[in-house]
């Protein structure tokens, strides 16, 4: 499988990824609240933490496999970035 393959494969996966968890946040559209079904929203957001979880790693080997550099995350708290 060449590079540019499998890379669109990963964002095909990206896409379908983004799209169940995008789906997942307008059940209230159809009338779907968490008050209305608790048990079964426990269960949807459990799951959408999973995919977010696979989101961010699916982005992180496209990224890899593109060649972006992946810079560390920074701190943005000012006061934990004071030098001493």
């Amino acid at each position: 499988m060449s590079l540019d393959n499998k890379i669109e494969r990963l964002n095909k996966r990206y896409r379908g990824l983004a799209r169940v968890t995008s789906a997942i946040n307008d059940l209230y559209i159809y009338g779907i609240y968490e008050s209305n079904f608790p048990n079964l929203m426990e269960i949807l957001n459990t799951a959408k933490d999973a995919v977010k979880d696979e989101i961010k790693d699916t982005k992180s080997e496209i990224e890899s496999m593109a060649g972006y550099e992946i810079a560390p995350l920074r701190a943005t708290d000012p006061l934990l970035e004071h030098d001493e």
